[in-house]
């Protein structure tokens, strides 16, 4: 049993979403990929660390035990860190090294490990400092509105911003609306067609390999 929080009521041109999750017991969760980066702040018997983590292509399982609390900051994928850039970040999580219980270095900056209280101080600090930057011309792409630029020259900053070619990034935008129409109660062939998927079965394998479930799990979740 776990209880998640979602901050409301702030928003960023950088950031997603940013969510607390307290455990309540022990057990397994299936971390899915969103098409973000993140900051997550761990908290667990054994003490407090913080990972810079990239986008991600496929589940993975996080296990965690009665006490244990996350703290998610999920960067939009446009947003760019040229300290740990995407290309180098895919599929990798990076512990970043702390000082004492409240403090971590990122590169040779000193920063306070953020709570849900401060998130917007540490964005804000992360912008001021250029440790993060917005890639607008990613972010056209990704808002449907591309600027005008050449194929090779869109290919080469979404890969190197986001760790992804465009292809892949599609479709693991793909897998997420056929998770969602999935859990609302649409039919799974009905999903495949509208989603553009070649035929059920291909649906199914590929929310499998990226999402790791298959549409009747999903469903029943």
């Amino acid at each position: 049993m776990h209880r998640v929080h979602k901050l409301e009521g702030w928003s960023s041109p950088v950031i997603a979403s940013v969510t607390h999750t307290t455990f309540g017991g022990d057990g397994s969760m299936l971390m899915q990929p969103d098409g973000c980066w993140d900051f997550v702040m761990m908290k667990s018997a054994r003490g407090s660390l913080v990972l810079r983590t990239g986008l991600t292509t496929s589940a993975v399982t996080h296990a965690f035990a009665e006490g244990d609390e996350i703290l998610s900051i999920a960067f939009k994928p446009h947003s760019f860190m040229s300290l740990m850039p995407g290309e180098s970040m895919r599929d990798e999580g990076v512990v970043l090294p702390s000082i004492g219980q409240d403090r971590f270095w990122l590169g040779t900056d000193v920063m306070e490990i953020p709570s849900l209280d401060n998130v917007d101080r540490f964005v804000g600090k992360l912008l001021r400092s250029g440790i993060v930057e917005d890639n607008r011309l990613v972010g056209s792409v990704v808002s449907g509105h591309p600027m005008a630029m050449s194929e090779r020259t869109m290919q080469r900053h979404f890969l190197k911003t986001t760790g992804l070619t465009y292809k892949a990034f599609t479709q693991i935008e793909r897998a997420q609306k056929a998770m969602s129409l999935l859990q609302q109660g649409r039919p799974a062939a009905d999903v495949a067609f509208a989603l553009g998927y070649a035929d059920q079965p291909h649906m199914i394998r590929s929310l499998k390999a990226i999402m790791g479930q298959t549409p009747g799990e999903i469903a029943q979740r």
